[in-house]
């Protein structure tokens, strides 16, 4: 299952945003993209609140403000076990020419009711 394409621009203030949490940064971290997941709707429900598990991150090329990424949430796996689902999902961020910069994998668990 995947999401529907949503264009994200990395506005200076994300950035400004980011930095009062985590202080002054000399680049954008690889996990920064994670803040994209609040412009995208996803077409799947989680049936509870999900914990973020793990994550892995990786960018292709610099992150750039003013840039704006095509991304999209891939749900890779979902499994069920007794009274927990398991969840893989990738947020995938290309630029304007169709190139993948960035692949965030998460694994989330939400413990149903």
């Amino acid at each position: 299952m995947k999401s529907d394409r949503v264009t994200v621009t990395l506005t200076e203030e994300m950035v400004v945003n980011y930095e009062k949490i985590f202080g002054k940064q000399k680049s954008l971290p690889p996990s920064f993209p994670m803040l994209f997941y609040q412009f995208i709707p996803l077409p799947w429900e989680y049936g509870g609140a999900p914990i973020h598990r793990k994550q892995l991150c990786f960018c292709q090329k610099k992150l750039v403000i003013g840039e704006t990424y095509r991304c999209e949430v891939t749900l890779d796996r979902k499994v069920k076990r007794g009274k927990n689902s398991f969840y893989t999902q990738s947020l995938i961020g290309y630029d304007y020419m169709g190139e993948e910069c960035f692949r965030c994998v998460s694994e989330l668990a939400i413990r149903l009711p």
